[in-house]
């Protein structure tokens, strides 16, 4: 899969990465719930993002962050002027000052920061072809140079607390590491242990790469075999998913078939440091990504399409501003929330309680999220850019103390949304109740997804 920061000079030029997920792409069968089975307090695992806050602390409203329960920023002053480390000091000043920016802002809302040093050394897909690389011509000189000034500067800006590191941003893609293989997997295992060694307890996250994991990639196995040798297996586990293929369900099977071969542990922090394409960036595609990375208990950081200042705003196309498409302004304010914002607060907001079981359908394309409450049980439901009918069906209902047959009053919310990633969405609309009857201690009812945008939620008292 073709990742985000790749894209960022230009989405026209990304369109192999999200042309993929097919608009026409049809959806239906089945999505279910388990109400008699629990997996756990939900902790709004997906509530992160790439890149997204402007240099200026002030310049996003405090709401935005704290209704969605903000938990992650990926950052590291990619596209700023100055090239990074390999174009000038000042220009790693530059980036540098930006992402300490950005994680004061994290920190200010309770969230972690994950640190990219590929972007403060320059390698952020806009460097020229003759851009150096740490290692090149088994010289590491400038390298650990510039691992000496940051690690000074993080120790000087306090830094400390709720920093995750992230070693090197997509190695597996050319415009991100275009030199062979293993000078990547030297320069990691220099830089996690010099990072051991000058930060005691410091969280390093890896190998972000822009493939899942497969037992048939030469990355992950060649990288997973070194990591189990060198003793340098980071605290979390990061990977892509981004493009048109995969779920989290077999992408985490075949990550621990990965580690556990190798003798590594499989219980560590999952952390998709980057999912969703630009097409699935919409309220129907949040509510299917939220479901998906809270079925594996995984951390989640919404991919970040834009380019240029605009790559610092919009925390990642979750909200907009007027003049946004046409008329863009760095420093402009008048923030408003879009569908998928929307989305994200309902999710941190309202589904409270206890997760219980859900699977999808079985074409992948349609998803339910599900809690309980003491008093309400909340679905979330969306789909994976598709449009068609789909059912959800609700098990065991005798399990929240429902009667095994009668009729059910469920309460519907559409978030409504459009193919404009700038649309503004102030609530999403009571679409009603509606009583279904059911019997068998099992109801089914359809899920009517006219666009490949809206999603919905339903709530019923149990």
């Amino acid at each position: 899969m073709l990742t985000s920061i790749c894209c960022l000079l230009s989405l026209t030029s990304c369109a192999t990465a999200y042309a993929v997920l097919d608009k026409r792409a049809s959806v239906s069968g089945t999505a279910s719930v388990r109400l008699d089975v629990s997996t756990g307090s939900p902790h709004q695992l997906a509530s992160g993002i790439l890149y997204g806050i402007p240099e200026d602390q002030n310049q996003i409203p405090d709401v935005f962050f704290r209704d969605i329960a903000f938990k992650y920023c990926r950052a590291g002053g990619a596209q700023l002027p100055g090239r990074g480390w390999i174009g000038s000091r000042q220009g790693y000043q530059t980036r540098f000052q930006s992402a300490l920016s950005n994680y004061k802002t994290t920190r200010k809302y309770g969230g972690t920061f994950i640190l990219l040093p590929h972007d403060i050394w320059g390698a952020d897909g806009g460097q020229s072809k003759s851009a150096v690389y740490p290692g090149d011509n088994g010289d590491w000189t400038d390298y650990d140079t510039f691992l000496t000034q940051l690690i000074s500067d993080l120790k000087k800006n306090n830094m400390n607390d709720g920093l995750v590191i992230d070693i090197w941003n997509e190695p597996d893609l050319s415009i991100f590491w275009n030199r062979p293989q293993s000078q990547y997997i030297q320069m990691w295992g220099r830089t996690y242990h010099r990072l051991q060694r000058d930060l005691p307890g410091c969280v390093i996250s890896g190998p972000s790469f822009a493939n899942g994991p497969s037992n048939s990639n030469s990355w992950w196995a060649n990288w997973s075999s070194f990591i189990a040798q060198n003793q340098s297996a980071p605290q979390q586990y990061s990977w892509h998913m981004e493009g048109g293929g995969g779920d989290m369900q077999s992408s985490v099977a075949n990550y621990k078939s990965i580690l556990s071969s190798r003798g590594l542990a499989t219980d560590r922090t999952i952390n998709i440091n980057e999912y969703a394409v630009f097409d699935e960036e919409f309220a129907a595609g949040s509510a299917w990504w939220i479901a998906q990375l809270e079925r594996v208990n995984a951390f989640g950081l919404r991919g970040n399409w834009l380019s240029g200042y605009a790559l610092h705003d919009f925390m990642a196309s979750l909200i907009s501003k007027p003049g946004a498409a046409n008329a863009y302004n760095p420093t402009a304010g008048g923030y408003f929330p879009t569908a998928s914002w929307q989305v994200y607060k309902y999710y941190a907001q309202n589904m409270t309680g206890t997760r219980v079981q859900t699977s999808p359908t079985a074409d992948l394309r349609g998803e339910v999220y599900a809690v309980v409450s003491d008093t309400t049980v909340r679905l979330l439901v969306g789909s994976r850019v598709a449009t068609g009918t789909f059912n959800i069906q609700l098990q065991n209902l005798a399990a929240v103390g429902l009667p095994q047959s009668g009729t059910l009053n469920i309460h519907t919310w559409g978030f409504t949304s459009s193919g404009d990633h700038y649309a503004r969405l102030d609530a999403p609309a009571d679409l009603g109740s509606y009583g279904h009857a059911y019997s068998g201690n099992t109801l089914s009812f359809p899920i009517y997804q006219k666009d490949a945008y809206t999603a919905y939620a339903f709530e019923f008292s149990r």
